[in-house]
């Protein structure tokens, strides 16, 4: 990628292949690099954050996703991200929902925005709100193991324990990105335990 001609989206490829390899230290040091020939290319500051955050660096990525923002305030992918890393680290939920609620309705059909929302809403016990969410979530995305396990952790909370146990094998069974396995599979036995004996 290295030399006078490269251009952003050649930075931007090498980047994303580092990251669909798990490599995401690597993919942030070439979008790093890539951010001082081109500083104002808004989806390599996007990646860039999304990287950081991969990483755990999350105020580094809530500054960068920010300065996505200030240029562009309808970037909805940086501003389902900022939210959802608010989620995450459980802060300023209100503010995360607004976040997520612009991305859904710049892109009322993705997936992964409506997941952030439900998810959002989840955490501050709007339970109505958040399966309305995460059921269309978890419909778009079956093979997606994080979406699978916030499904399940609403059925459960809603007390449809054989519903939940569905949901978090389908996470088990899915792209097992970003989950605990471990964790998921002490919630099924935990569901497991409580269901009624056939």
């Amino acid at each position: 990628v290295d030399g006078p001609g490269a251009s952003a989206d050649a930075w931007q490829t090498l980047g994303e292949y580092y990251a669909s390899a798990r490599r995401y230290a690597e993919s942030a040091a070439v979008l790093k690099q890539a951010l001082a020939r081109y500083p104002d290319d808004l989806d390599l500051q996007f990646q860039y954050g999304a990287m950081l955050e991969r990483q755990k660096q999350t105020a580094e990525a809530e500054r960068v996703f920010r300065a996505v923002l200030v240029k562009d305030p309808e970037h909805a992918a940086a501003l389902n991200y900022l939210g959802y890393t608010l989620v995450e680290r459980g802060e300023r939920l209100e503010e995360a929902v607004t976040l997520i609620t612009r991305a859904v309705e710049l892109d009322p059909h993705n997936g992964a925005y409506l997941d952030s929302l439900g998810w959002a809403c989840f955490k501050l016990g709007r339970l109505d709100d958040a399966e309305k969410h995460l059921r269309v979530a978890a419909a778009q995305l079956p093979a997606d193991s994080v979406v699978q396990e916030h499904w399940g952790d609403l059925l459960a909370r809603r007390g449809r324990a054989s519903e939940a146990v569905s949901a978090w094998k389908q996470a088990l069974a899915g792209d097992g990105d970003g989950i605990d396995r471990g964790a998921i599979e002490r919630k099924i036995r935990k569901a497991t335990d409580r269901l009624p004996r056939p």
